[in-house]
């Protein structure tokens, strides 16, 4: 009998062969635990009956889990699913995949607790729960924990952008979008302002003769985002991460300001990062074994690094810097806690 029945729509295949490889190669699930119709050797049997064998697998697994796409919400039979599971009463965990929110829950499972799946720091209770299930995992390391986890933030983001809509659309969401309509036309007039203002910033770039002067310009102009900035510059450095853990990047980094500490080398996850970072040009082959700033790859984390810590510096940042202190998150680019508060 089936541990984990994953429920989801034909047409979302793609994410649910990838949710089923995180819980393999994270979490440890056996692949005999799992039952997912769509995936290689977690569905139905050649020559098997399609909705005998589904019935059955349904009867009485651990965990139920939901895939609540557009395209969920449209399929009779993945509604069927959801309707057996409400009605055996089975331990049940909804996953809403944007655009999809969370009243899909409560409107057909009733008061439950759930997960948006781009939610990432739910993945920790993710596998708390699957712990609990009392199914007899294979064994993962934090490292592997690490490598996947990061993995899979970086992967959704290009499924969730490829994910199939809904082929219907609602009485209630058509007309959200005509009084949207409306507004966005009532307000097309009062943009000329705005238009005019955004050519007479470009003009003034275009003569701009350094990136003093373009500092200067953007600081004359309101509603400058610096936590969105904040933002891009942490993704880009977080994007230049190579073939190593996110903790061994973290070390590298520090390394910039003579604060990295050694590798030991009889300690399996870091012998094993170390051996990568030689092999990718980030680690010189021979003792001391320096990490090679002067390569092509490092030395784009290392300007990135500088950008970021030259924003934080910058009068633009002042504000935003003071906020995110006083909420307690360290903002020194020196102190490894900056990273690891922010660098995941």
């Amino acid at each position: 009998m089936t541990d984990i029945f994953i429920s989801h729509a034909v047409a979302d295949k793609a994410l649910a062969d990838k949710f089923v490889a995180f819980l393999k190669e994270a979490i440890g699930v056996p692949a005999k635990a799992i039952f997912c119709s769509s995936v290689d050797g977690q569905g139905i049997p050649l020559g098997g009956d399609f909705n005998e064998y589904m019935k059955r697998q349904i009867q009485n697994p651990k965990l139920v889990i939901l895939l609540m796409t557009p395209r969920y919400m449209e399929s009779w039979f993945c509604l069927m699913e959801l309707g057996a599971t409400w009605a055996k009463s089975l331990t049940a965990l909804p996953i809403v995949v944007p655009p999809i929110k969370f009243s899909a829950i409560s409107s057909t499972l009733g008061l439950r607790q759930g997960w948006s799946i781009d939610n990432f720091a739910k993945l920790i209770d993710l596998r708390d729960m699957i712990r609990s299930l009392e199914i007899k995992l294979e064994e993962r390391t934090e490292h592997d924990w690490d490598k996947k986890r990061a993995a899979w933030n970086v992967d959704l983001k290009k499924l969730l952008k490829q994910l199939a809509p809904a082929t219907n659309i609602s009485a209630s969401d058509h007309k959200a979008v005509q009084d949207e309509l409306d507004a966005i036309k009532q307000e097309l007039s009062s943009l000329q302002d705005v238009y005019e203002e955004a050519s007479d910033t470009i003009e003034e770039l275009k003569a701009a003769k350094d990136p003093a002067a373009v500092k200067t310009i953007m600081k004359k102009k309101k509603g400058f985002d610096a936590e969105g900035r904040f933002r891009e510059l942490l993704e880009d450095i977080s994007n230049l991460r190579s073939h190593v853990s996110i903790r061994f990047y973290r070390n590298m980094i520090m390394d910039q300001y003579d604060k990295a500490v050694a590798i030991d080398w009889y300690d399996h996850d870091q012998k094993e990062d170390a051996e990568r970072a030689i092999q990718y040009n980030l680690m010189d082959a021979d003792e001391p074994h320096r990490f090679l700033w002067s390569g092509k790859k490092l030395s784009k984390v290392s300007t990135a690094v500088n950008a970021l810590a030259e924003f934080l510096e910058s009068e633009e940042a002042v504000d935003f810097v003071k906020e995110r202190e006083r909420e307690g998150y360290p903002m020194e680019v020196d102190d490894l806690e900056f990273w690891e508060k922010h660098l995941v």
